[in-house]
């Protein structure tokens, strides 16, 4: 009887055309109509494996609707978003999804490839988390003076999530950045499910840190290290900054930002966090860590970060693990 009250419950949730979402909004002021999503052309990377494919033959290919040189903010979205991927990942595979949906709501969208430290193109962000983060912040002033905007809102996946977070606090001028939104961030390090516990318990965790530092991946040592110097600097006298909205979006399914609450981050003076857990908003959405930049839901509520005095109510849409994506299925 309980497993067919789940499949009811569950079904109607499919069913369902919205299920509330504001956790820091007026229930009032939340636009009953749900966005109108973008939908992917028939052949188009709508999807991680997909996207990934075509990023093996296409390192260096931009997200649909990223990188528009030419694009000016509008007074309806004045701040340009920026997208930061996560490790061993590039812009095209990590954000093939989001992206054409935010161009196609009229925002001016840009993504970044940076720390590539082994030299094999389009595995990226392997490279010491520093230096990486200062590669970020030149980029993130190069957009700003393309389209002279007053400020830019920064969205990240994984190590990105946290990347955005230690640019915006530590490096760039305040006041430049207005929000933080990080997808499945390693906030405070991972544990990889579990296997870097393992490895210590075993006693091979130094040798595999050993290897990743050999071929040149200190990016993965460092997240698995929260007391690497990179966490002690964006973490260590609290881990927000007066003037900021910070957003985190993490999944309960995460198998590599582990634990998935460790994604979290708590608020210190004068800013605000909304620490949201996917499956809180739709029961129905199963992403994964490498999937859930390709949720539907998830790029819902970044509209609605993005734009928070015009939020729209959540459809709930089904997401399946890794091949979930922005498409019809």
């Amino acid at each position: 009887m309980k497993t067919i009250r789940k499949a009811v419950a569950c079904l109607a949730l499919a069913m369902a055309a919205t299920v509330g979402f504001a956790s820091t909004a007026n229930a009032a002021t939340i636009n009953p109509t749900p966005w109108t999503l973008r939908t992917p052309g028939l052949f188009e990377d709508s999807n991680f494996p997909s996207a990934l494919t075509t990023s093996l033959i296409a390192p260096d290919k931009n997200p649909i609707g990223a990188n528009d040189w030419a694009c000016k903010p509008t007074t309806a979205h004045p701040e340009p978003v920026i997208l930061i991927h996560g490790t061993w990942e590039n812009a095209y595979d990590n954000w093939n999804g989001l992206s054409p949906i935010l161009k196609a709501q009229g925002y001016c969208v840009f993504a970044l490839n940076y720390g590539n430290s082994t030299g094999v193109r389009g595995i990226n962000a392997t490279a010491d988390m520093i230096a990486s983060a200062n590669e970020i912040a030149t980029y993130v002033k190069k957009v700003q003076a393309s389209t002279g905007a007053k400020t830019v809102a920064l969205v990240g996946h994984s190590q990105g999530g946290v990347q955005a977070r230690y640019v915006a606090n530590l490096l760039l001028p305040k006041g430049l950045v207005s929000k933080v939104i990080a997808l499945a961030p390693t906030s405070h390090g991972t544990t990889l499910s579990g296997i870097t516990k393992l490895a210590d318990a075993i006693g091979v965790k130094k040798f595999g840190f050993a290897v990743l530092t050999a071929v040149k991946m200190p990016s993965a040592v460092q997240q698995a290290t929260p007391t690497a110097p990179f966490y002690v600097n964006v973490n260590g006298k609290g881990e927000t900054i007066p003037g900021i909205d910070y957003i985190v979006i993490a999944t309960k399914y995460d198998e590599i930002s582990t634990p998935y609450a460790n994604a979290f981050i708590k608020a210190g003076t004068g800013a605000t966090v909304d620490n949201i857990t996917i499956q809180n908003v739709c029961a129905i959405d199963l992403s994964e860590h490498l999937s859930l930049s390709y949720s539907k839901n998830a790029a819902q509520i970044v509209l609605n970060k993005l734009d928070p005095a015009h939020p729209h109510a959540i459809r709930c849409y089904p997401q399946a693990p890794l091949t979930g994506g922005t498409g019809l299925l």
